[in-house]
């Protein structure tokens, strides 16, 4: 499974290893090297992002079809959901995700910076139309990710082709 997971590469890696549990390769994101806690902050108004999240939630039957019944080859799938306390927002991936016919439950796979009470593992759970974002791995390919394609498209040539070299998974941005 370690050639699955996203490899830490600068300035790539959403975050880093927990000591007992390695997070799934699509909870890892670009980052922004400035930022601590491997956060890449993103301003509300990006219009890219928005489009992003719009086509996320437009899509969400797509990934609920996959997880009820993934084919072979078809894994890691996880969820985005937002987070909000005292007017922060924070945007955090679950993985281990199921359904239940009525919502998403997961565990909190990012470390989280600005939600305090929120810790690294819990299990938390999410409405489909509140998340942000889903993604899976269908054949060392990215299906969903759309918020995940949004920051590639950030990375030069060579950073992109660095960072599917080392996850083992293609992520097209067009």
């Amino acid at each position: 499974m370690n050639a699955k997971h996203f490899l830490p590469i600068v300035p790539l890696l959403m975050a880093g290893c927990a000591a007992q549990r390695v997070e799934h390769p699509i909870a890892r994101e670009i980052r922004d090297t400035d930022v601590s806690h491997g956060v890449y902050r993103i301003e509300d108004r990006d219009e890219r992002m928005r489009e992003a999240v719009a086509q996320a939630r437009k899509t969400v039957p797509e990934f609920i079809a996959a997880l009820t019944h993934p084919a072979k080859g078809q894994y890691d799938f996880e969820v985005k959901k937002p987070f909000v306390k005292n007017g922060d927002v924070e945007h955090i991936w679950l993985s281990g995700v199921v359904y239940d016919g009525r919502r998403f439950h997961g565990l909190v796979d990012n470390h989280p910076s600005k939600i305090t009470g929120l810790n690294f593992g819990d299990r938390v759970s999410v409405n489909p139309d509140e998340i942000t974002d889903w993604a899976f791995v269908d054949h060392g390919k990215l299906r969903g990710g759309y918020t995940i394609r949004c920051l590639c498209r950030e990375l030069s040539p060579k950073q992109r082709k660095e960072f599917e070299n080392e996850t083992k998974v293609h992520i097209a941005t067009r």
